[in-house]
């Protein structure tokens, strides 16, 4: 019962109607006193309930000594409360749309993405706009396995570039993609770079830092996908110095990479 009601009420009922409705529907009619006990509504507030209702036309009324009431077919009632729904998310997106375009538009380089939900529209949207080329560096090998379908929407003219760690296989079947295995490359720093700082913890002020992934489309947009503390996040970068200079150490990586078979893991 208490899904049902919390169903009801993102449907856009209140929490009071959505227990009166559902009670009068179990009982097919009653008076005030017998909704009340169904429904557990405080009797004061059943009345009052049950007249937003009426005036709503999801329960009709009957005269008499008690008044008597019963509710309209749930699937008329749906559909109104959908509907209802359907005009305002376009009223409000539409709103929206003209308070967009009046605001001054500023140029942000440097945006911080929480939440699975953000993560995912950010990255569709990345995959999306690539024109020319497209990387993907997996350190964690859930991470395309999570966002499968997200890079399933590869555009058809781009082929997909996966690279990975020696110790990490790709255990989903990307559309139009090649897949690389990383290694060192990097003489100018003397220093391994890749596992130093790509595919090892970094621990700072207390707090723990893993890199799950980096997405790169074409070299317009960067994305860093990580972990802090074990809470995954991201950062999306479209600084153009900072971009450039990532799609050059993207073609570097895969000009030193070795091919493989995606399915096998073996050099090619």
């Amino acid at each position: 019962m208490e899904q049902l009601i919390g169903n009801l009420v993102r449907l856009g009922l209140k929490e009071y109607e959505a227990r009166v409705y559902a009670g009068l529907v179990g009982i097919g009619e009653g008076n005030a006193r017998q909704i009340h006990e169904v429904s557990r509504v405080p009797r004061p507030r059943v009345y009052d309930i049950l007249q937003s209702l009426v005036d709503r036309g999801f329960v009709e009324v009957r005269q008499g000594t008690p008044l008597s009431y019963r509710p309209v077919e749930p699937p008329v009632v749906i559909a109104h409360l959908i509907e209802a729904l359907q005009r305002a998310a376009t009223e409000s997106s539409e709103a929206l749309e003209v308070l967009s375009l009046s605001a001054h538009q500023k140029f942000s380089p440097i945006w911080y993405v929480q939440g699975d939900w953000s993560i995912r529209r950010n990255l569709a949207s990345a995959i999306r706009d690539a024109r020319e080329s497209l990387y993907l560096l997996v350190l964690d090998p859930e991470l395309p396995v999570e966002y499968a379908d997200v890079l399933h929407d590869c555009p058809p003219a781009i082929t997909l570039k996966v690279l990975v760690a020696r110790d990490t296989a790709v255990n989903v079947k990307l559309p139009r993609s090649e897949v690389y295995l990383v290694g060192e490359f990097c003489p100018l720093f003397r220093e391994e770079i890749f596992s130093k700082i790509f595919a090892s913890e970094i621990r700072k002020e207390g707090s723990v830092f893993r890199l799950d992934g980096i997405v790169l489309s074409d070299d317009q947009e960067l994305m860093i996908i990580y972990r802090m503390n074990n809470e995954r996040m991201a950062v999306v970068v479209t600084l153009p110095f900072i971009t450039a200079v990532q799609s050059l150490f993207f073609g570097q990586m895969c000009r030193s990479a070795e091919p493989i078979n995606p399915v096998t893991h073996q050099v090619v």
